[in-house]
């Protein structure tokens, strides 16, 4: 049985270090940028405030997997126990899974839900959302792209703000969702 497992180790992909410490400042500003844009009443609004609330709090380690697949990146983070966390704006239709942990989330189109892993789900485009992990939790986002280079996967996937995601809807890109080899 061992000799089966390590002859599969090979194709195990580690988790790395999450993308995220070290940003607080930079997310607090674009957070407060953003509210000056918004009707402050608005669930955007309240997302962007969370957002520059959250970043005064002390910076967490999330590690990040990234596995490909032809047509495919699954972007894996797992998120420790008491963490608050603020995403980006994805401009795609994708599949979520909660593969454990409970958690509290906030977005523009559900308001406040409780989920509890494991499950499955299909994000809207133009979602951004705040969640509370109340246990450890690991999540994964799917996304259909052959790219591989993380830079280039974060900007076809996230728009930095929701006027940039507008701009994206006009232009009528989310459309196509180009599947051709990104060499």
């Amino acid at each position: 049985m061992i000799e089966l497992a390590l002859e599969f180790a090979h194709d195990l992909v580690p988790f790395t270090h999450g993308d995220s410490v070290g940003k607080s400042a930079e997310a607090i500003a674009h957070a407060k940028a953003e509210l000056a844009k918004l009707d402050p009443e608005s669930v955007r609004a309240k997302l962007y405030e969370l957002q520059a609330l959250g970043g005064e709090l002390p910076e967490v380690e999330m590690p990040l997997q990234h596995v490909f697949a032809p047509g495919l990146y699954a972007r894996t983070i797992f998120i420790p126990a008491g963490t608050f966390v603020v995403g980006k704006i994805h401009k795609h239709r994708h599949v979520n899974t909660l593969s454990m942990g409970m958690v509290d989330v906030l977005t523009e189109g559900g308001g406040i839900e409780r989920l509890r892993g494991p499950m499955t789900m299909t994000s809207e485009p133009g979602t951004k959302r705040a969640l509370y992990a109340h246990t450890d939790l690991v999540w994964t986002t799917y996304h259909v792209t052959n790219l591989t280079d993380l830079d280039a996967i974060e900007d076809f996937v996230i728009a930095p703000t929701y006027e940039a995601y507008e701009r994206f809807l006009l232009e009528g890109e989310h459309h196509a969702i180009d599947l051709q080899r990104a060499d």
